[in-house]
């Protein structure tokens, strides 16, 4: 049953949605919900991402899949200054995690997560010869990536100017992924 007054930070975190039926509109409920997607994805990225030989980015029959996720948050959202690495990366968590189970059913928070959802169930029909765990793992080595590249000194858009740069040759970027080419 939903409580209508405070409780304890400790019986919210520990008793949430077991004991207490929380509204669906309380704060603590859906940043608590978040934090839990993101320990799992912690958890998750640190057992199967762990060896670069199993990269799923080396895998031929992916790449064409994440080059068109990529190159899509490129064209819708790198010109303009209003969606940054952390929105990509808290819609791609949501994606991964309604992929996985762990949320059910998918609800869009926001109009960049509606944008993301529906490009990538284009791109999930398109690419349907993949099957889910690699569309999963793809999304999960994404997030990696715009965990390992953004935030910090490196700024919230620094995800978005590499996959620039590696989509255009312009950018922030584009000589070093220039220099890496001609060496490989």
């Amino acid at each position: 049953m939903a409580l209508t007054s405070s409780i304890c930070s400790l019986c919210c975190g520990t008793k949430r949605q077991k004991e207490i039926r929380c509204q669906q509109t309380c704060e603590y409920l859906k940043k608590g919900e978040e934090y839990q997607l993101d320990r799992e994805i912690s958890k998750k990225i640190g057992s199967d991402l762990h060896l670069e030989s199993e990269d799923v980015f080396q895998m031929d029959d992916v790449t064409p899949f994440v080059e068109a996720l990529e190159r899509f948050f490129v064209d819708q959202f790198y010109r303009g200054r209003e969606v940054d690495d952390n929105h990509i990366y808290d819609s791609l968590a949501k994606i991964y995690a309604f992929r996985t189970g762990t949320i059910t059913p998918f609800k869009v928070g926001n109009k960049t997560e509606e944008v993301i959802f529906n490009k990538f169930s284009d791109l999930n029909k398109r690419f349907s010869h993949l099957s889910d765990s690699v569309k999963s793992r793809a999304i999960l080595r994404i997030i990696k990536s715009i965990r390992s590249s953004s935030g910090g000194v490196l700024g919230n858009r620094n995800y978005l100017e590499m996959i620039y740069s590696q989509h255009t040759g312009k950018g922030k970027w584009a000589d070093l992924f220039s220099e890496l080419e001609t060496k490989g």
